[in-house]
C-alpha cells in the first residue's frame, strides 16, 4: 500500500469519533487514532509499541492477558461477545468507563486485534441519574402510597364521623321540629286560654264596674262619701285588673307575631290630658301631677290606643312605686319629628346592679317584692314604642327616683 494512502487512511481514522486501536499478537500497540489519545492522555509516541495492558487497571491485567491470548489463537473465542463494558485507565491514573467492540484481522501473514473503543462515562453518569431519580421515584412512589393510604384511612374515618354528625343532625332537626310543633300547640292553647279567661273576666268586671257606678248614684245622701270612696276604690280594682288582663293579650299577640297597628291622627295633649285625668283617681295620699305641656296642639299620626297604653303604663307605674306626698312629672317637647314626653317620680328607684334587666319579661326588682306587678308592663311598651319607630331609655337613683325618655316619630305609617 502506497504512503498516500495510508496517510488517508490515518487521516479518516482520526477523523471518527470511536477511538481505534490496532494491536498485534503479544498486546503491543501499533496503531492508535487521535480518539484513543484524547481517552487516555498519551500521545501517539507513548503509545506506539507499548503493551495495550499501559491502557488497563493493574485488577484487570491478568484477566484480560488471559482473554487476549484466547483470542488470538481462536477468534471466535469472543464472537458471541465481541461487544463489552470495560474500564480503562489513562495517564492521570484515572479510571474510564469504556465501550468496546472487538474484531481482527490477518496482514502479512501476522494476526492483529482491532478494538473500537468509545467513552462511556456520559452514559454511566447518565445511568446513574436514570437510577437515583428511579430511586427516588420509588421511594416517592412508597411515600406517597403510604400518604394515600393514610388519606384514605382518614378520609374513610371523617366520613364515618360526617355520617355520624349528619344522623344526629338529622334526629336533632326531628328532634326541633316536634319541639316547635309541641311549642305551637301549647302557644294555641296559651292563646285560647288567654282569650278565654279574658272573655270571661271581662263580663263580671263590666258587671262589677257597673254596679259601682250605680251605688253611687243610688247611695243614700246620708252615707254617700263613704260608699263613693269604696265605690271607687272598687272601680280602680276593676281598671287593675283589666289593665293585667290587656297586658297578658298583648303579650301573646307579640309573642305570636300578631299585632297590627291602627293608624289615625290625634292631638297629642289631649290624649295626655285624658290619660292624667283618668289615672288621678289612683294617686296616694299628698301625691300630685306637674305638667309641663306643649306651647301648641301638636297632631300625631300614631296607633292611638298602643299611645294611651304607653303613657298610662308609665304614670301607673310612677303613682305605684312612688310615696304619699310626691310629685310626678310629666314634660312633653317636640323637635318637628319626634314628640319626647318625660316622666319622673320621686319613688324608690331601680337598683343599678338589676337596671339591665327592667325591660326583660315578667322581670321585677328586689325592692318591689311587696308591690304587686306582673313585670311584663314595661317589655310591653318597649315592644311597642320601637315598633312605632321610637325609643325608651330611663335613669334611676334608687330611693330618688326614676325617670322614663320616651321618643316616638310625629308621622309615622307602618306596612
Amino acid at each position: 500500500m502506497s504512503i498516500k494512502k495510508l496517510e488517508i487512511l490515518k487521516t479518516a481514522f482520526d477523523a471518527t469519533i470511536e477511538g481505534i486501536l490496532v494491536s498485534d499478537e503479544k498486546a503491543n500497540i501499533v496503531f492508535a487514532n487521535e480518539s484513543i489519545i484524547n481517552y487516555f492522555g498519551y500521545s501517539a509516541d507513548e503509545l506506539s509499541g507499548k503493551s495495550i495492558e499501559l491502557l488497563i487497571p493493574k485488577k484487570f491485567q491478568i484477566r484480560h492477558h488471559t482473554h487476549y491470548d484466547s483470542y488470538i489463537k481462536e477468534p471466535s473465542y469472543l464472537k458471541d461477545a465481541n461487544y463489552r463494558e470495560v474500564i480503562g485507565l489513562n495517564k492521570d491514573g484515572k479510571e474510564v468507563p469504556l465501550e468496546i467492540r472487538i474484531s481482527s484481522f490477518i496482514f502479512d501473514e501476522k494476526r492483529y486485534a482491532l478494538a473500537f473503543v468509545f467513552d462511556n462515562s456520559f452514559r454511566r453518569q447518565q445511568d446513574i441519574l436514570i437510577n437515583l431519580e428511579k430511586r427516588e421515584l420509588k421511594d416517592k412512589v412508597k411515600d406517597n402510597s403510604i400518604d394515600l393510604e393514610k388519606t384514605i384511612k382518614q378520609l374513610h374515618k371523617t366520613n364515618q364521623l360526617l355520617q355520624e354528625e349528619i344522623q344526629k343532625k338529622i334526629i336533632a332537626k326531628e328532634e326541633v321540629r316536634k319541639a316547635l310543633m309541641d311549642e305551637r300547640e301549647v302557644n294555641q292553647l296559651k292563646s285560647k286560654f288567654l282569650t278565654l279567661v279574658s272573655h270571661e273576666f271581662r263580663t263580671p268586671l263590666s258587671g262589677i264596674m257597673t254596679s259601682a257606678s250605680l251605688i253611687k248614684k243610688y247611695a243614700p245622701k246620708e252615707d254617700a262619701e263613704s260608699i263613693i270612696k269604696h265605690s271607687n276604690i272598687i272601680s280602680n280594682m276593676v281598671k287593675h285588673l283589666t289593665n293585667i288582663l290587656d297586658d297578658f293579650l298583648s303579650l301573646d299577640k307579640i309573642e305570636n307575631a300578631d299585632v297590627k297597628y291602627k293608624f289615625t291622627q290625634f292631638e297629642c295633649y289631649a290624649v295626655i290630658n285624658e290619660i292624667v285625668n283618668e289615672t288621678k283617681s289612683l294617686l296616694k295620699k299628698g301625691q300630685n301631677f306637674v305638667i309641663e305641656p306643649l306651647e301648641k296642639p301638636i297632631e300625631l299620626y300614631q296607633d292611638k290606643k298602643i299611645f294611651h297604653i304607653i303613657v298610662s303604663n308609665l304614670l301607673f307605674n310612677a303613682i305605684k312605686y312612688s310615696p304619699e306626698n310626691s310629685t310626678i312629672k310629666l314634660k312633653i317637647t317636640h323637635d318637628g319629628h319626634f314628640i319626647q314626653f318625660i316622666i319622673s317620680d320621686q319613688g324608690i328607684g331601680i337598683p343599678e346592679n338589676e337596671q339591665k334587666f327592667i325591660f326583660q319579661r315578667f322581670f321585677r326588682a328586689s325592692n318591689v317584692s311587696h308591690i304587686q306587678g306582673t313585670g311584663i308592663g314595661l317589655n310591653i311598651i318597649k315592644v311597642n314604642i320601637e315598633s312605632l319607630g321610637g325609643r325608651i331609655m330611663f335613669e334611676s337613683i334608687e330611693n330618688q327616683g326614676t325617670s322614663f325618655y320616651v321618643k316616638l316619630p310625629t308621622n309615622i305609617k307602618i306596612v
